[in-house]
């Protein structure tokens, strides 16, 4: 049984467990889930996604994404120190409702009870979407990795996005509920 960490208004947060990977291994095998991820063409076995989500669970700060209205596994966010990762596998529910939501989640989490000072996320160059949403959450851009990856004679940078601690307090409470 899975016990609710946070509960928003779209999403709910819950620990990230094993079982998880087998629905994780769908979306890494999708290419239209990781055109923007640097594994976008590596096809990924159940054992491999059971490995790599059982590394992010040893981080102590591993969230399953579910979806409130379908009680429906739509992705996950991790932390990693202070490094975020987040993806949202099920095509339909890739919105920045759904995102933004997860990583102010995360913000709060990662502030307020890990006592992170700063907290950063990446994006490359051809994920407008993305880049739109950390600066629309108020994350700044810190560095930019030129050329970081390479599609076919494609080139995008990897571009980092930070916050630090005083710069969200000063934003105000945020909606999470712990």
């Amino acid at each position: 049984m899975r016990h609710i960490k946070m509960t928003g208004e779209t999403i709910y947060l819950t620990p990230l467990i094993l079982d998880d990977a087998e629905v994780i291994t769908g979306w890494y095998n999708n290419p239209e889930v990781t055109q923007y991820l640097s594994a976008h063409r590596e096809v990924r076995s159940l054992e491999t996604v059971k490995e790599e989500v059982e590394k992010r669970i040893k981080t102590g700060a591993a969230f399953a994404i579910f979806c409130k209205e379908t009680d429906r596994l739509i992705g996950f966010i991790v932390l990693d120190g202070d490094y975020i990762e987040v993806l949202v596998g099920e095509t339909e529910y890739r919105t920045d409702d759904f995102y933004m939501e997860a990583v102010n989640f995360l913000l709060d989490y990662g502030f307020n009870i890990k006592n992170c000072n700063i907290l950063s996320v990446s994006a490359y160059s051809h994920d407008e979407a993305a880049l739109a949403l950390y600066e629309k959450l108020g994350l700044r851009k810190a560095v930019v990795k030129r050329e970081r990856l390479l599609r076919g004679r494609n080139k995008y940078d990897e571009v980092y996005f930070d916050m630090l601690a005083s710069e969200y307090f000063q934003r105000g409470k945020n909606d999470a509920e712990l």
